[in-house]
């Protein structure tokens, strides 16, 4: 799918505010709320855009951000891990990277939970060599 200047405008203001009306988004932009309908509708059934709310997780009590730098053996498959790896509770992102691990994984969860996390779930992606584990202490302009 190929996006225009149009498209992007659109996704920036949804981005400054999800909940902004189509006809705002069109008065600002001086096109008709049926193109501003329809190319949102475009780009959510093409997997571009998502409209969700989100929540400051520095504000939820008894959640934490953690992330875990993850190195892969050399017989895993870097479409298929990644993906098992998405469907594990808790998991809000998976990243493949360059550097010092295959993957980084952010999780958002309870403190008392991350050890049964790494052991029962984490454990069971056979072609994870090693892990590595960050519990972010503050956050800053990460909303999940």
């Amino acid at each position: 799918m190929k996006i225009d200047k149009t498209d992007l405008n659109i996704i920036s203001l949804l981005k400054e505010n999800g909940r902004i009306q189509n006809n705002e988004i069109a008065s600002r932009l001086s096109i008709s709320e049926g193109t501003v309908r329809n190319r949102i509708k475009k780009l959510i059934d093409n997997n571009f855009l998502s409209i969700k709310g989100l929540v400051n997780p520095s504000m939820i009590e008894n959640k934490q951000i953690v992330l875990i730098g993850i190195n892969l053996s050399e017989r895993a498959d870097l479409e298929i891990t990644p993906e098992m790896i998405s469907q594990l509770s808790y998991v809000v992102s998976v990243y493949m990277v360059s550097g010092r691990y295959d993957l980084v994984i952010e999780l958002f969860i309870e403190p008392q939970k991350l050890l049964t996390f790494l052991s029962l779930e984490l454990a069971k992606v056979n072609s994870i060599d090693t892990t590595e584990s960050f519990i972010a202490l503050r956050s800053w302009k990460r909303w999940i």
